[in-house]
């Protein structure tokens, strides 16, 4: 456009096919008479911040319809993501906001993280950031309590090692609500519970117990000896301070 404007004030017109271009270049002539001057610039599409392109994308955006689309899935951006960047475990976590075991689920599902190594262990037992963050449950038998209390369910605070233990009548899931609601009134409501994978705990009235109370439910690894070592000891050491009584 800038050559032909130009080049225009020193040509003679010939016939021209395209009736559309000779009549813009008829009007570009009629310039030759004009008083004022004028200017022609280019605006280049990358640059959308600068100069005339200002008001131009005010305009666009003035005009430019709502439109609300669907909600994202926070999983597939996810797995997305991890298919370009192969970020950890933990940072999936903390970007997208996943639960733990989706994360987990979408780095041990990439077939190149798996050729490392060390891949992404096999867990560990966190210990929270403060009180009253995390705690393991588990329950033992202790005979001594006789037939109907034998079952005693014990919970420990991961962080301050804090300890709380109700006898009760079984081991299903109604039993463990009764332990878990005195633990709520002694120690308030934690985040995240780490329990086995105990029919009690992989119940469904369990599930939706933990969904209603707003609690985060772990399971430890199967027949992992360590998943559940706080609790454990803590057990056995109970069981100790029953004995020297």
């Amino acid at each position: 456009v800038v050559g032909v404007v130009s080049r225009i004030e020193r040509v003679m017109l010939c016939e021209v096919s395209n009736k559309q271009l000779a009549s813009l270049l008829q009007t570009l002539l009629t310039h030759n008479n004009r008083h004022q001057t004028y200017f022609i610039t280019h605006i280049r599409s990358h640059l959308m911040d600068k100069g005339l392109a200002i008001g131009n994308n005010k305009a666009d955006q003035l005009v430019a319809p709502a439109w609300t689309g669907p909600s994202a899935n926070i999983f597939e951006q996810a797995k997305n993501s991890h298919a370009f960047f192969h970020q950890s475990t933990k940072m999936l976590v903390q970007q997208l906001h996943l639960s733990l075991t989706d994360a987990q689920g979408i780095v041990k599902s990439c077939p190149a993280c798996q050729k490392i190594r060390f891949g992404i262990g096999i867990g560990v037992n966190p210990k929270g950031l403060r009180p009253l963050q995390i705690r393991q449950m588990d329950v033992t038998r202790i005979s001594e309590f006789g037939r109907r209390l034998k079952y005693v369910h014990v919970v420990i605070d991961t962080f301050s090692m804090v300890v709380w233990a109700t006898a009760q009548t079984g081991e299903t899931g109604k039993h463990v609500e009764k332990h878990l609601y005195a633990s709520f009134a002694a120690l308030v409501v934690p985040i995240t519970i780490k329990t086995d994978n105990g029919s009690a705990y992989v119940s469904c009235r369990f599930q939706q117990f933990c969904l209603t109370w707003g609690i985060w439910h772990v399971t430890g690894i199967p027949h992992s000896l360590t998943g559940q070592a706080m609790v454990e000891r803590a057990q056995q050491t109970l069981k100790n301070l029953l004995i020297k009584q």
